[in-house]
């Protein structure tokens, strides 16, 4: 029965590695169900200039969808080592990270905001 099915929202990148690491946490920590997944290549780099508008828009949209359609109630912005879309140091993902979860933060879309961090041994790295 869909009603019953728990959504979240992960705004992750395209990397297949970063893919079920992401939806194994965000199922196991925050009791959801399943992950709509919205991908860019470097998806956390994306918010750290004002260059990528575009992108921007796309990713809100289909945040916007997961959120009104299937009820989401968290989002997870995720970076991660080795990205080949967003090729920077653990740190600089951090920030990336930081930035994403305040722009997402202020489109006010009463979800729950998590930082998510794949480091090289694929495991979960929460950001505050």
């Amino acid at each position: 029965m869909m009603n019953s099915f728990r959504f979240g929202t992960a705004i992750n990148c395209i990397d297949g590695r970063t893919q079920q690491v992401v939806i194994d946490h965000m199922k196991q920590n925050y009791n959801i169900d399943g992950v709509d997944m919205v991908t860019f290549p470097g998806a956390d780099g994306l918010f750290s200039n004002g260059d990528h508008s575009e992108e921007i828009a796309l990713i809100r949209r289909a945040v916007s969808i997961s959120i009104e359609k299937h009820g989401s109630r968290i989002i997870a912005v995720v970076g991660h080592y080795d990205c080949a879309g967003n090729p920077v140091t653990r740190e600089h993902h951090y920030m990336h990270i930081r930035m994403a979860m305040r722009e997402v933060s202020s489109w006010n879309l009463h979800a729950q905001i998590i930082g998510l961090y794949v480091n090289d041994k694929r495991e979960i790295e929460e950001i505050k």
